[in-house]
C-alpha cells in the first residue's frame, strides 16, 4: 500500500482491515456464529507465531470466531 499511496498507505490498510472485520461480523451472524475482536495483543509475538517479518507483513487485526452458546 505504501508503494502505491505513500504515507497514506498505512491508513488505507487500517480502513481495509475495518472493512474485513465488518464483513466477518456479517458472515458470522449469517452462520449463527459469534465474533470477538481482540484489540490488545503483542504485535511481535503474534507476528512470530504467524511467521511474518513485522515490516512488510504484520498483523493489524485480530478476531476470534466461534459457535454462539444458546441459552435454554
Amino acid at each position: 500500500m505504501t508503494y502505491r499511496y505513500g504515507e497514506r498507505g498505512f491508513r488505507y490498510l487500517l480502513i481495509d482491515a475495518g472493512h474485513v472485520g465488518q464483513n466477518l461480523y456479517l458472515a458470522a451472524e449469517n452462520t449463527s456464529c459469534g465474533v470477538c475482536v481482540i484489540a490488545a495483543f503483542h504485535d511481535e509475538e503474534l507476528n512470530d507465531i504467524m511467521r511474518l517479518d513485522g515490516e512488510e507483513q504484520f498483523v493489524i487485526y485480530l478476531a476470534s470466531v466461534g459457535k454462539k452458546m444458546v441459552e435454554e
